[in-house]
């Protein structure tokens, strides 16, 4: 297989290989916005599903449920006691910075992958970062021990008709702008053949370059071959 064609294969299988990297969040503290409207199953235009519930509720998946009976009046009443499960360190350091993410999972063609997106909100406009869970299914250990997880930018619209819009950040938008010197910001090239841009920012650094996009007069900033309109399918997960 040519490189091309193998670097193109690549990024169908791992959507996230063709959009903007960052080695830090998008998003600060401050900026987090949490929408309650995102939680719930979505189906995408390309037969794809997916899963979005608040991740701190991820966390709590397996409660402990007992029952407790007793006579009351020559009645056997039960009284339903639900206990969380004893949460790890790392558990409660997951829940402590991410509370205010999203879980999200999709499905395609009996394949899985699963992110933790936290939203946030600049210039009124929603944006979410995605970040690839660590040790999924079906993942080579030797590939993953070489993995570096990395933050992408993903813009988040709703739609009048309550589809939902997100779009990723295209890789070749700027590589064109470095290119053409138009934008300074901290960055690495890598890969196989030097031809990936990964951002070394800080997150304000990060969140400036943002704004400054979004005021460029640009038209065709957002597209990007890295999209999806989501259908919802049910109520809240």
């Amino acid at each position: 297989m040519k490189t091309k064609n193998l670097i193109f294969a690549i990024c169908l299988l791992l959507f996230t290989s063709c959009v903007v990297k960052s080695l830090h969040p998008f998003y600060t503290k401050e900026t987090i916005y949490f929408d309650e409207n995102f939680i719930g199953k979505w189906q995408d235009k390309k037969e794809g599903s997916w899963r979005v519930i608040r991740f701190g509720n991820m966390l709590f998946a397996d409660n402990e449920t007992n029952f407790d009976s007793l006579f009351t009046k020559g009645n056997l009443d039960f009284k339903i006691k639900i206990r969380r499960k004893e949460l790890t360190k790392e558990d409660k350091k997951l829940y402590s910075k991410y509370k205010n993410s999203y879980y999200i999972q999709r499905e395609y063609k009996d394949k899985k992958i699963v992110f933790v997106a936290t939203p946030f909100k600049i210039n009124n406009q929603t944006f979410l970062d995605f970040l690839p869970l660590e040790h999924q299914d079906d993942i080579d250990n030797l590939l993953e021990s070489h993995s570096i997880y990395t933050h992408s930018l993903v813009k988040y619209d709703i739609k009048k008709n309550g589809e939902v819009e997100i779009k990723w950040l295209d890789e070749d938008k700027i590589e064109e702008l470095f290119k053409q010197k138009n934008i300074k910001i901290k960055h690495e090239i890598v890969g196989v053949l030097d031809s990936k841009y990964l951002l070394t920012a800080s997150s304000l650094e990060l969140q400036k370059f943002i704004k400054k996009y979004m005021a460029s007069n640009d038209d065709e900033k957002w597209n990007t071959s890295t999209k999806f309109t989501l259908t919802k399918t049910n109520g809240t997960d």
